[in-house]
């Protein structure tokens, strides 16, 4: 049972954007869920608040994945929760297509541990500090990182694809 009631998404915003300035790069209130956007030299410090913070008291990781934007970048996003507040946030910072880099939060939160590794083998988002990025679900001697974008399916070299570049159908 909830100690206090949820904190509204658009005050845990004010209150993260008091916090962190101009470094809040976009913010939202989805359905109810904070959605915040941070620059990534601020993103461990943000997980951090939200994590020690007694009032918002984010004590469970969900999950951490990321998005390929082409060339605007990669976004990693984390999903929190507070269990006893009974709120939730969803944290998305933006990395460079080349070179992606963040600071991991395994430390933090230990469940992001295999979280980082899948997203690293995946994406290619260097964790910084982390323990142990070895391949968690690809083999040993597989090369590239198949969530991007631009990596080549071996089934659309064998076959091209009837569809248009955003899945629809083909015409004719």
């Amino acid at each position: 049972m909830a100690s206090s009631p949820p904190l509204p998404a658009r005050d845990l915003i004010d209150r993260l954007r008091a916090q962190l300035g101009d470094d809040v790069t976009e913010s939202s209130d989805q359905h109810g869920q904070a959605a915040i956007g941070v620059v990534p030299a601020r993103y461990r410090e943000t997980i951090q608040a939200l994590r020690d913070d007694d009032d918002l008291a984010f004590d469970f990781f969900d999950f951490l994945t990321a998005v390929d934007l082409r060339d605007e970048g990669l976004d990693v996003v984390v999903q929190l929760w507070s269990t006893s507040r009974l709120h939730q946030a969803r944290v998305k910072v933006r990395c460079e297509a080349e070179d992606p880099r963040l600071p991991s939060i395994h430390d933090l939160f230990p469940g992001a541990d295999w979280y980082e590794r899948e997203t690293w083998e995946l994406f290619g988002i260097h964790f910084e500090g982390h323990p142990g990025l070895v391949k968690l679900v690809l083999p040993e001697e597989f090369e590239g990182h198949p969530g991007r974008k631009d990596f080549p399916l071996a089934t659309r070299i064998a076959k091209p694809w009837p569809g248009d570049e955003q899945g629809g159908e083909a015409e004719g």
